[in-house]
């Protein structure tokens, strides 16, 4: 009978072919494109650079003006008590309510 590719055999013998064979050329793709990536970002980098030095702005003065402003008088309290708006907490909250509302009448 023919052993199937899930055999212990099969599996040993293309790892030995991945590892052994085809490695080389698997470490040598991701070291090109790890070459071309730093080539690119490089690039970008310096096209940035002379960008900013043509508006005549700094580096340093466009990271302070993108720092988030936060007012303290807009916030809104918000309530960490009572029921919450999830639908498993209406579902509970209608099942008390229920529960509450039955009195017994003679």
């Amino acid at each position: 009978m023919g052993k199937s590719i899930r055999s212990k055999s099969k599996l040993r013998a293309k790892t030995v072919k991945r590892n052994g064979e085809f490695q080389k050329f698997v470490d040598g793709r991701n070291d090109r494109i790890a070459a071309k990536l730093a080539e690119k970002t490089k690039k970008q980098d310096d096209e940035k650079r002379a960008k900013k030095a043509e508006e005549g702005e700094d580096i340093e003065e466009v990271k302070e003006d993108k720092e988030m402003q936060v007012d303290g008088e807009n916030k809104k309290k918000v309530s960490t008590s009572g029921w919450r708006e999830s639908r498993t907490q209406i579902y509970k909250q209608r099942k008390i309510k229920g529960k509450k509302s039955k009195t017994m009448k003679f």
